[in-house]
C-alpha cells in the first residue's frame, strides 16, 4: 500500500538563512521550507514572491 502524498502550493515570503524559506501557504498556513540538493548545485535562485510546490 503506498502512502499518499500531499502537495501544496504557497508563496515565499522570507528568505532565512542557509537555503530556507518562510511559504504563506494558499489554504492560510505557515511554514519554513528548505531547497532540494538539486536545485542547490544548479545555482537556482529562489526569491521571494516566488510560488513554490510542497
Amino acid at each position: 500500500m503506498k502512502k499518499q502524498k500531499w502537495i501544496h502550493e504557497g508563496l515565499i515570503n522570507e528568505s532565512l538563512p542557509n537555503g530556507i524559506f518562510r511559504v504563506h501557504l494558499d489554504n492560510e498556513g505557515l511554514i519554513l521550507g528548505y531547497i532540494s540538493v538539486k536545485i542547490r548545485r544548479s545555482f537556482i535562485r529562489i526569491l521571494p514572491v516566488d510560488r513554490v510546490k510542497i
